[in-house]
This record gives structure tokens, sequence and C-alpha cells, in this order.
């Protein structure tokens, strides 16, 4: 009783913390203080969403270390905290809710075991799918999200809190900076490049004309943050995968936005699927040069 108790336990908080790719529990448990710090209601979704997620995928006999990785659960997580931020609660927005949820999982599994880079692939299909069901008059109310409130000027430093809240929806500062730290906490290079990539994403925002409104809340930075994450490792060369992930990005993320199309962490994760085969690549010359014990003969030599 007690394994199966920690089992989901782990499984429901890192399905939290998978968010920013982090399969770390306390990260997970901070992330949903800072969800619940915003707003009671997004938490409230967030959490019956992940658990509908780890039933399904228990239910599928899905794997084990996989759902406890908490790897079923963030995309659900982002789809409950999504369309209520969309939308006011409602019968039909969690009815919507719980059926994504599901699809999601089923969804993931799928690419788990065909070995595929979703990431949040599964979340932005099925959000597409239900704001535009939930689009039907009479069906759902619009939410009016008042959480872009505390800047009142552009200032970098605290686009670098918005950046990070985006990324869960969430608009105030504090609760960008306790995501930030629940990445730290668990992969510091990983937070520290997606500082970073938000300083990249703003430059080339700034040099892109875009809205200063839309910077300062960090609509253009959340997904650069994501690909900081993403890219973050310790080695050299994770640097340059960085900047030109963010350069993917940020500059897709502003196509989007201009012809008005819903982004959620699309540009993020269309940036992921373009440097997969450089990924790829990057591994098979490194095993090559294993091989032939260069890499062996560079270490000794830089030391």
């Amino acid at each position: 009783m007690k394994e199966l108790i920690v089992h989901c336990f782990k499984a429901f908080f890192r399905g939290f913390g998978q968010i920013m790719l982090q399969a770390n529990a306390i990260t997970g448990m901070l992330f949903l203080a800072a969800i619940y710090y915003d707003s009671t209601n997004m938490a409230l979704a967030a959490s019956l969403s992940n658990i509908v997620a780890i039933i399904t995928a228990k239910l599928l006999r899905f794997d084990r270390q996989d759902i406890e990785n908490g790897l079923y659960g963030f995309n659900s997580c982002l789809i409950g905290v999504a369309l209520i931020f969309y939308f006011e609660p409602s019968i039909w927005v969690y009815a919507m809710m719980i059926i994504s949820s599901v699809l999601s999982t089923i969804i993931m599994g799928w690419a788990i075991k065909k070995e595929l880079p979703a990431y949040t692939f599964p979340f932005i299909l099925f959000t597409w799918i239900s704001l535009f069901i939930l689009s039907i008059p009479d069906l759902a109310i619009r939410s009016v999200p008042e959480h872009f409130v505390d800047i009142e000027e552009l200032d970098d430093f605290l686009i670098q809190g918005h950046a990070f809240g985006q990324v869960l929806f969430q608009g105030s500062f504090v609760a960008g900076v306790v995501f930030f730290l629940g990445v730290f906490i668990s992969r510091p290079i990983q937070a520290l490049y997606g500082f970073v990539a938000v300083i990249v994403s703003v430059y080339i925002s700034h040099s892109s004309h875009a809205s200063n409104a839309l910077i300062s809340e960090g609509v253009f930075s959340f997904n650069a943050v994501l690909c900081g994450i993403a890219m973050g490792e310790d080695k050299v060369r994770a640097g340059m995968y960085v900047l030109i992930s963010v350069i993917i990005s940020t500059y897709f993320d502003i196509f989007m936005i201009k012809y008005g199309w819903t982004t959620l962490t699309f540009p993020f994760v269309f940036a992921m699927w373009v440097m997969y085969p450089i990924k790829q690549l990057d591994k098979w010359i490194v095993k090559k040069l294993e091989e032939l014990g260069i890499t062996n003969l560079i270490d000794r030599i830089s030391k």
C-alpha cells in the first residue's frame, strides 16, 4: 500500500514537473502551488486532468516507470489550465477537459512506444480541438483573463518572470519566479539557459517590432523558455542548439500571432522537431568519434 501511495504521489507531481521537462516531484509541487497562487480554478482543473491521465495510463497498462515519471500527466495538466484560461468553468468545459485528457494520454502512449518526440503536441492538438468545439454558441462562455496586472512599464527583468509563468498560462511575476526556482532546484543549467533564452527572444521581438505589451507579458518568450530548458545541457555545443531553437521558435511565434493563430506551445514543438534530426546527427557523430578514440584524445589534450 505504501509503495502504491509513493508511486501515485510521484506520478501526480512529476506530471506537473514534466511541463518544463523536469521529472522531479518537488518541482511539480512548486508548479502546482504557483498555479494555485494565481488561480484556484486552474489548479483544480490541472489536478483533475492529471489524475484522469494517470488513471487512463494505468487502465491501458502503459509502462509503470513512464507513468511514475509523469510522462502522461503533463499534457493533461496543460489542457486543464488552458481550458479554464479560455473559458468560464462549466459542465461542457470539464467534459471536454476529461475527454481531451484521455485522448492526449493515448496519443502520448503511442508516441512513446514509437520513440517519437511528441513533447506538448497532444496538449496543443486537443486544446485546439476543444477551443473549436467550445466556441459553438451557448456551449461555453469565454473567459476574460485578468492576470497581466503587475507590469506598468517595460522591464526586461520582470519579463523573465512572466515568460516562465506564461508556460502554464500564469501572468503574475510571483508565479513565474516560482516556476524558475522549480526548474533551478531540479536542473540549474536548464533554468539558466531558459533565463538566457528569454533575453534572446526579447531582442528578436523588439527587432521585429512586435507589440511591447505582448513582449512585457512574456507572450513571445515562453516558448523560448521551453527551448532553453529542452536544449540546455552541460556541453559547449548546447549553447548553439539553444540559440538556434530559440530563434526558430520566436520567429515562428511572431508569425503565428501576426496571423491570429492560437500559438500555445506549438512554436516550441516546431523548433524541437526541426532540431531533432540535427541532434540525432550529433549523437551519430559523437558515437563515431568515440569508436575512433578521437574524443578521448581531445579530453586528454584539454586536460
